[in-house]
């Protein structure tokens, strides 16, 4: 560890390094303290983007699997939905053709529908 002139962690390591000579126990409610500090309101921001975009496309299969058992209608979706809906369906169906067409090859056989 490594401290100011009022006592306050400044910066730790994880491994033995010139000028940080105290030691603390990862538990210790100072160093978690700290620790909590250092994750800035940005990172939890990008945290929870990054979990927005799998729970889209968790919905997005949901909703699919839901209309295609008919629980559901796709036109008994908001029409906001069901554009936002079939613009990403329509979007990924371009990448993963585009993505079918970077693989093929004169020796390759390609069982995908098309």
């Amino acid at each position: 560890m490594k401290r100011n002139n009022d006592n306050d962690i400044t910066a730790f390591s994880l491994t033995q390094e010139p000028g940080f000579n105290e030691r603390l126990n990862s538990d210790d409610p100072e160093l978690v303290s700290f620790l909590k500090k250092q994750v800035t309101e940005k990172d939890r921001t990008r945290a929870l983007e990054a979990s927005d975009q799998s729970l889209i496309r968790v919905l997005e299969d949901l909703i699919v699997l839901l209309s295609d058992k008919g629980v559901i209608q796709f036109t008994e979706l908001p029409e906001e939905a069901q554009g936002k809906l079939m613009r990403r369906l329509s979007m990924r169906r371009a990448i993963n053709e585009l993505s079918d067409l970077a693989w093929e090859d004169d020796e390759t056989i390609n069982i995908a529908p098309k």
